[in-house]
């Protein structure tokens, strides 16, 4: 057997084995490390072949498995391919192609790619959203305030290429390692670049109203990454608590909170869908209720989540959600804020929750809308923005 046909035959049989329990990153590297016959160019070309075949989603339902590796590589590599050229020369020709002409050559619809067209809200069901998920999304640096020309010369200095994305943010390519290069959290925050513009509203604020000392909550802070966004948004007057469901988790966003300077006012264990947090909790000015959801906007990160993931969890996020929101909502000031974050593309997640929260609650909705990562090679996400 000829090493590509090796390699294509070992990609068949994780594939194959592979029934999305765990990621499918934490699969193939426990797969590898049971199997060391496999040198690093193998195990990269394998696991390009394994991404490729998951990229496509529901597409070419009628191929076998080996066909669908080879248009996956097709698809997601834009230069020539040794094992394409050996197999398919006809394709390898036309490999660097940009998507849209890929997909007009191989004569399918991209909304075949995802199989759950009809929940999608509004706006995300077109071509390009389809389209995205065949693109290894970017690493999005988000750069914290006066540090901005450090960084830079750091990158430049260690020949990392990257691009200016915008004022505060730089795009890298996906597999750049950084921990030796620039002090993460201390002056750039490994950050999506649609993430990094949830809070976007408070930029139509008056300098006045930033400059006030605002009580902050952030009720599921898994990281910490939005805590310390709003700590730089608001140019550090804020008073910040912060919450979640996970003690190792609350340990891990505390520590990167310390790293990045940002005091902590407050920090407790809540289970928002049960419990509510205690009362000396007090009310806040900002909350920021950044709910656990499908991921369906990061899919793009983790293509293998287009075959595994079951209709009937959207129904069980949301109504989640509502749980969530719901019980922080309680702690919400008269005029305070409310942000309401998902990294779904699912209305039932995100316009429909907004409505249920505005209607229950007597909100008024300051801002409701998609951050349509999928058009910069970022993760596509939703906030409604509310005030009582």
């Amino acid at each position: 057997m000829s090493r590509h046909h090796s390699h294509i035959s070992t990609a068949i049989k994780i594939i194959e084995n592979y029934f999305g329990v765990e990621p499918f990153a934490i699969y193939i590297k426990k797969f590898f490390a049971a199997q060391k016959k496999y040198g690093s160019r193998d195990r990269k070309t394998i696991a390009i072949l394994c991404y490729g075949y998951f990229r496509q989603g529901y597409a070419f339902q009628n191929q076998t498995v080996e066909e669908k590796i080879l248009l996956g590589l097709f698809l997601t590599q834009n230069s020539s391919y040794e094992l394409l050229q050996s197999i398919q020369p006809e394709l390898n020709s036309q490999i660097s192609f940009d998507v849209k002409k890929k997909v007009a050559i191989l004569n399918f619809h991209p909304v075949t790619i995802f199989p759950l067209v009809q929940e999608l809200g509004n706006g995300i069901a077109n071509n390009s959203f389809y389209e995205s998920f065949l693109t290894q999304p970017s690493l999005f640096l988000r750069l914290r305030p006066g540090k901005k020309e450090a960084v830079i010369e750091k990158l430049n200095a260690a020949g990392i290429s990257f691009k200016i994305a915008s004022a505060e943010c730089l795009e890298l390519k996906n597999s750049t390692g950084l921990a030796d290069i620039i002090k993460i959290n201390t002056e750039a925050v490994v950050q999506d670049a649609s993430s990094q513009s949830v809070f976007d509203y408070l930029d139509n604020l008056t300098l006045s109203a930033k400059n006030i000392k605002n009580s902050a909550w952030d009720c599921c802070a898994a990281s910490g990454g939005k805590a310390i966004l709003l700590y730089d948004k608001l140019k550090e007057n804020v008073q910040l608590t912060v919450s979640d469901i996970r003690e190792n988790i609350l340990a891990d966003c505390e520590k990167r909170l310390r790293q990045a300077s940002v005091k902590i006012y407050s920090s407790f264990i809540a289970d928002l869908t049960k419990n509510m947090p205690p009362p000396e909790v007090g009310e806040f000015s900002i909350i920021i209720c950044d709910v656990p959801c499908t991921g369906s906007g990061t899919w793009g990160r983790t293509p293998e989540q287009l075959f595994f993931f079951k209709k009937n969890r959207i129904t069980y996020y949301a109504e989640k959600q509502k749980l969530i929101a719901q019980n922080a909502l309680q702690f919400l000031k008269k005029d305070g804020l409310f942000f309401y974050i998902t990294c779904s593309v699912f209305k039932k997640e995100n316009e429909e929750v907004a409505k249920y929260l505005k209607e229950t609650f007597h909100l008024k909705l300051l801002q409701m809308k998609y951050i349509e990562g999928y058009r910069m090679k970022a993760d596509t996400m939703f906030v409604a923005v509310f005030t009582k």
